[in-house]
């Protein structure tokens, strides 16, 4: 009987030293750049994109891995595309900082905002959406789902 306690107690200690190495060495450290600032900030900011009443919305409905066409709507107060804006798209793992990149779009004649993106795994992305025009300036965070490459 009491070997079988110290074996019992054994493998949970070895089994609580594995977990915290690993957890160690897979945690990027982290997820945010000065974190208290950012939480100081937020109501700010979405104070802010109220008072703006912007709202953005992507054109597409499904994604794959690899390269993507991006199309985001972005429409005023007014209900109109936002004409003249700088729109940059973030695009990023919800489990890591790895992938995370940022794209430029161009304003199409349509008033819509047209870039490319690339989702180099399958499965869930953020998209962080940047929109500013003069001093003004809003962000706003869509999910989506890269699919995987058709074979």
């Amino acid at each position: 009987m009491r070997t079988l306690i110290i074996l019992v107690c054994i493998l949970a200690v070895a089994a609580t030293i594995g977990t915290i190495v690993i957890g160690r060495y897979s945690f990027e450290g982290i997820v945010v750049d000065k974190p208290y600032e950012t939480g100081l900030a937020w109501d700010a900011i979405r104070q802010n994109r109220e008072n703006l009443a912007w709202t953005t919305a992507v054109q597409r409905a499904t994604f794959k891995t690899g390269g993507n066409d991006l199309i985001v709507t972005v429409l005023g107060r007014d209900g109109l595309p936002l004409a003249n804006a700088r729109v940059r798209v973030k695009v990023s793992r919800p489990s890591t900082q790895a992938y995370d990149r940022t794209y430029q779009t161009i304003q199409r004649s349509d008033g819509n905002y047209q870039g490319s993106i690339d989702l180099p795994l399958y499965g869930n992305w953020d998209l962080i959406i940047d929109v500013s025009r003069n001093a003004d300036r809003a962000s706003f965070k869509k999910s989506i789902f890269a699919e995987g490459a058709a074979k």
